[in-house]
């Protein structure tokens, strides 16, 4: 699998296509101004949102398209590591090589998902593989959303809830 940028007419979207051989499995249109992404695949199209926190906003909070909490994010930038929690489930990922996300549950060597990055750059620094959190929030919930696509019972869940 492979993130791969496509060009934007807007300043403030960042678009990104999930892509595994010739297919593209999702799409993600990440909004620097709204601090929003916008998660698309065939059968789903979901809204989150990143939210800085803590006392120097060092923490990243994930809501979903109604402002509930559904995740976290933790990073250490220094040696390209850190972990995603969403919705009680809790993933680990490393950049390998400074061009591959690496996620994975356990352990490295078991590896849930292999993403080139090298056609996705960072537009948050000058240097190609140098992600802000929130760019690494995008691509890591796309990755889980497309790993991990809700059961029907849980659509059915979610479903009842936004209705309430």
């Amino acid at each position: 699998m492979k993130w791969v940028y496509v060009n934007q007419p807007s300043v403030y979207i960042r678009k990104y296509q999930l892509t595994e051989g010739d297919n593209t499995k999702l799409e993600i249109k990440y909004n620097l101004e709204q601090q929003s992404v916008r998660i698309s695949s065939e059968e789903n199209h979901r809204l989150f949102f990143i939210d800085k926190t803590g006392l120097w906003h060092n923490k990243t909070i994930l809501k979903n398209e109604y402002g509930v909490e559904i995740g976290k994010l933790a990073i250490d930038k220094v040696h390209g590591t850190g972990f995603i929690e969403i919705e009680g489930k809790k993933y680990y990922y490393m950049l390998q090589n400074n061009s591959q996300l690496v996620v994975f549950e356990h352990t490295v060597s078991m590896p849930l998902a292999v993403c080139d990055m090298t056609a996705a750059p960072s537009f948050a620094s000058l240097l190609a593989n140098k992600y802000s959190n929130e760019e690494y929030a995008c691509f890591l919930l796309g990755i889980c959303w497309y790993l991990f696509p809700l059961t029907a019972a849980e659509q059915l869940e979610f479903a009842g809830a936004s209705v309430a």
